[in-house]
């Protein structure tokens, strides 16, 4: 895509600074979006009415400062950038960033980004890293339409948007050093102890079902399999406060396979929603904060339950259970630490309108990373 012409950049080194603008600067603001949608604003020549460094009220003693070549941003928002024009012959040196940043940092202004623009290169810096900082963005005018893509990401009015939005958190704090809300960025937990139960109208028969049903074998596999063999994740999650002020934590499992993913989507088990009584976030390994979870799952006759490592099953009658969930966990840096305890029991209708009740214990260790 050709955002200035080859014979521009040819010729923008004998360029005065109005054909700088004309041949360089305009299109490539046409290209960015300015002026485009009625969100976005370009400003030519602004009159500053009194210097950027500025302590109390203005008086008829303030001066003008000076005339940014163009201000553009998002009309009514944060994000905007300023850019000054050089002639083609003129060297970028500090003395030059230093005047641009002075129009981004203006109180009139208070721009996120500056540009300069000379007859041969095209750099953007950001204002609040100051006027020393090293460019964000130093393009060459002759690879200018090649690496347009830079600028897009920093000026466009998208980028501004998602960029230079601020949202700025009344919450009460989760702990120390967080605010009243993190993502969970990833997470994994250990099996480390399962027991498990039959029962039908409350009489104990676990050793009748080792005894005379295979598929019960296949459950102690899959168990010890997930137990022994496998990495268990934590896709992602988030930890925040509800509207009324209590700690809510969302997490989302990944399953061992593809496939044990799946069966887990189909009972509904790879979300869990934790609550816990406490205020805050416990730092304390001898204290943790408990949270606890306790949902109810369901899969209808007929089903097609996917197995850990393929193949599916056909569910040959209803199936609900129940899940409760309790985590004890404390925060060290950015690690949520701690053990956990499930429960869930799963009710199978049989033969003779009787229901089978399997009860299942897990145990084990996790850890969880935040995002700070």
């Amino acid at each position: 895509m050709k955002i200035i012409t080859d014979a521009a950049v040819k010729a923008a080194p004998s360029y005065n600074e109005a054909e700088i603008r004309f041949h360089i600067i305009d299109p490539v603001l046409r290209h960015l979006g300015y002026p485009g949608t009625d969100n976005v604003y370009l400003n030519l020549e602004e009159k500053l009415d009194y210097p950027y460094v500025h302590i109390g009220r203005r008086s008829k003693k303030d001066v003008p400062l000076g005339f940014p070549d163009y201000r553009a941003g998002l009309e009514g928002e944060r994000g905007s950038f300023v850019i000054e024009a050089k002639a083609g012959n003129i060297r970028i040196t500090l003395l030059e960033v230093e005047q641009a940043h002075s129009y981004a940092a203006h109180a009139q202004v208070g721009a996120n980004y500056f540009v300069l623009c000379n007859g041969s290169i095209f750099s953007v810096y950001e204002t609040l890293s100051g006027s020393s900082a090293r460019p964000l963005a130093e393009i060459p005018l002759c690879e200018l339409n090649e690496r347009f893509h830079e600028l897009e990401n920093i000026l466009s009015p998208t980028s501004l948007a998602k960029n230079c939005r601020v949202i700025h958190d009344k919450g009460l704090k989760l702990a120390e050093g967080l605010g009243s809300s993190v993502a969970i960025r990833s997470g994994r937990y250990v099996l480390e102890e399962y027991d498990y139960r039959f029962s039908i109208d409350g009489r104990d028969c676990t050793d009748l079902v080792r005894q005379n049903f295979p598929q019960n074998k296949v459950m102690e596999q899959q168990l010890e399999l997930l137990k022994t063999s496998f990495e268990l994740k934590v896709s992602k999650g988030t930890a925040e406060r509800n509207p009324d002020g209590q700690i809510i934590a969302q997490i989302e499992f990944e399953g061992a396979t593809t496939h044990n993913d799946k069966a887990m989507s189909i009972m509904g088990l790879k979300e869990a929603t934790l609550a816990t009584a406490d205020k805050f976030l416990s730092i304390d390994p001898n204290n943790p904060t408990t949270f606890e979870s306790l949902r109810d799952y369901s899969v209808a006759k007929g089903t097609m339950l996917p197995l850990l490592f393929g193949g599916e099953v056909e569910m040959n009658s209803d199936l609900s259970g129940g899940s409760f969930i309790k985590a004890a966990m404390h925060l060290v840096e950015d690690k949520l630490l701690g053990q956990y305890v499930a429960f869930s029991k799963q009710h199978v209708p049989i033969h003779g309108g009787m229901t089978l009740l399997l009860e299942l214990d897990i145990a084990g260790t996790f850890e969880l990373t935040i995002d700070r």
